[in-house]
């Protein structure tokens, strides 16, 4: 008998050049590369680099940019388990390359500069992540890749990254509102840069209050408590409601992240991953945001299965 499947799909929105695509790639490796389906928002821009310029417009333009109707076409068709051939945007080039068949496995990871946009495609979510890298930080990267892998000059980025500000304020930023974690990279001005930590880096996780299960900052507080992890709890406002607070900083010991998923969970999903004797906090969050997604996916298939016995 060949059991029932669900599809897990998590959204990570934000600016370019916030980290989003290494973030996701990070979480496929923790997850599995066979349990995961990657896709990209860039694929479904509906016009090219030349055509952008020409009319002058930019990537982040919902509407006059982007296909954002075909994406939430293909992440409902993949949450129903059915297959998808989607565009390819080559960023070398700024061109459209022929486009691929796109299997859904367990968990689908979608980031881009629009996930959360439409409430159309948050309905397809799991879990809704807004990426939200310090400016300093996301110029650095953005200059470093763009000039480094896209063929741009580093002249060419800032301009580029001067021209896009409004429609960053306009069309990015307010995705904040609908994300359940809001994932903050800060430069940490209070440990010194190495040779094998160049840019010490403060993590805060933002977790929403209302509405779905709290599942991450009342533990990472917990374990701050206890002596576990270096994290700072509090709440703040973001874009105009309250949110629940942990700022990772420093080092956290193996045997730590060991007893903070101990208590997260009774499920040891990650625990073969786990080999460095510390973790910094970009890797601390990765495991607990993968932790967190495992946990998911796991839920759905055994509420597959259960349903599927029911009937």
């Amino acid at each position: 008998m060949l059991l029932p499947r669900r599809v897990t799909i998590v959204g990570i929105a934000g600016d370019s050049g916030a980290g989003k695509s290494t973030y996701v790639e990070n979480l496929r490796e923790l997850l599995g590369e066979d349990r995961v389906t990657v896709l990209t928002g860039d694929d479904y821009h509906s016009l090219d680099r030349v055509e952008r310029n020409q009319i002058g417009v930019t990537a982040l333009d919902p509407w006059k940019a982007n296909n954002l109707g075909l994406l939430i076409d293909h992440l409902w068709m993949l949450k129903q388990g059915q297959s998808i051939v989607k565009p390819v945007y080559d960023h070398t080039t700024g061109t459209f390359t022929p486009p691929e068949v796109i299997e859904p496995k367990d968990v689908v990871l979608i980031e881009g500069l629009h996930v959360l946009y439409l409430e159309k495609l948050r309905e397809a979510l799991d879990l809704k992540i807004y990426f939200d890298t310090d400016t300093s930080l996301r110029v650095r990267w953005k200059v470093r890749r763009d000039a480094g892998v896209r063929g741009y000059t580093e002249e060419q980025v800032l301009e580029e990254i001067e021209r896009r500000k409004p429609d960053v304020q306009r069309f990015i930023e307010p995705q904040r509102a609908w994300a359940d974690l809001v994932i903050h990279y800060l430069p940490d001005d209070d440990r010194e840069p190495t040779e094998a930590v160049p840019e010490p880096i403060r993590v805060r996780v933002a977790e929403r209050m209302r509405g779905k299960k709290r599942r991450l900052v009342k533990w990472l507080a917990l374990a701050s408590r206890l002596g576990l992890i270096n994290a700072d709890h509090y709440h703040d406002e973001i874009a105009g409601e309250e949110m629940e607070i942990a700022s990772i900083a420093g080092n956290t010991e193996l045997s730590s992240l060991h007893s903070l998923l101990d208590m997260i969970s009774d499920k040891h999903y990650l625990s073969h991953h786990m080999e460095e004797l510390h973790y910094n906090p970009v890797s601390v969050s990765r495991l607990l945001v993968a932790n967190m997604i495992s946990e998911l996916a796991s839920n759905a298939q055994e509420d597959a299965v259960w349903s599927a016995k029911s009937v």
